[in-house]
């Protein structure tokens, strides 16, 4: 059975999504609802805490928002293709612009977001699918120049044409017990809006892969560059110490 028929024909149009998908500020919407938000040429974009999860699925078409261990073991995902292997993605908190009415200092911080398109910005080629035979959770120096690489990446793509982020809000219901009952309770807005974030990407790709291609190419991860980096990490963490044990 097909996943979408229709009796015309489907073209790929190319074009930017900056021309597809108007700018919409994240903002607060009434009880119950569900918004979208939509940002292009973000430059003071900020990601922290990254770490690398395994996720529920493989799949070719699968973003890897669902890390295995908060799904059910027995239906992992509904993505139309899975497999086993190859789930690992990174994970962030991604710092982004927001209506001073939703918050009073204009940012939001998105809690864990993980997104294999995300990934493949960091990764040459086959890389990410053997990076868990060089990276090791509890391998502080690796983490650190993990960390290093993605901070680099912001950076870069901040100082170009800046990011392009979408997402949705939904403002829920929640019970006011302050009456009498249960029965008497009023449905009233949530005041827990979480944001979630669908799509996180240069706004400009070609420009990266151009003007900034030199600088992109040396910050993307392969194995080898990676190991030199944990490599070199180590031995100046050695020197820092041994610096700081030298008697004056």
């Amino acid at each position: 059975m097909p996943l979408l028929s229709d009796h015309f024909r489907l073209y790929p149009v190319h074009c930017k999504l900056s021309d597809l998908i108007h700018q919409t500020e994240l903002n607060i919407c009434p009880k119950g609802e569900t918004r979208y938000f939509a940002y292009h040429g973000v430059k003071n974009l900020r990601l922290g805490g990254c770490k690398v999860d395994a996720t529920a699925c493989g799949g070719k078409f699968c973003d890897r928002q669902v890390v295995s261990v908060n799904v059910n073991e027995h239906v992992p995902c509904g993505c139309f293709y899975r497999k086993d292997r190859h789930k690992i993605v990174t994970q962030h908190a991604v710092q982004i612009p927001c209506d001073r009415a939703y918050r009073e200092v204009g940012q939001y911080t998105v809690a864990q977001f993980r997104s294999y398109r995300f990934d493949q910005l960091l990764f040459q080629g086959e890389s990410r699918k053997l990076f868990h035979e060089v990276y090791k959770p509890d391998d502080a120096v690796a983490t650190r120049v993990l960390r290093k690489r993605v901070k680099d990446l912001v950076e870069l793509v901040n100082r170009a044409h800046g990011w392009t982020v979408i997402g949705w809000v939904r403002t829920g219901a929640v019970k006011d017990s302050s009456g009498e009952g249960d029965r008497d309770a009023l449905d009233i807005a949530s005041e827990d809006l979480q944001p979630h974030i669908i799509y996180l990407y240069p706004t400009d790709m070609q420009d990266l892969e151009t003007v900034h291609q030199e600088r992109y190419e040396r910050i993307t991860i392969t194995i080898e560059n990676f190991k030199e980096g944990v490599d070199e990490e180590a031995r100046q963490l050695q020197r820092e110490e041994e610096e700081r044990e030298r008697p004056d």
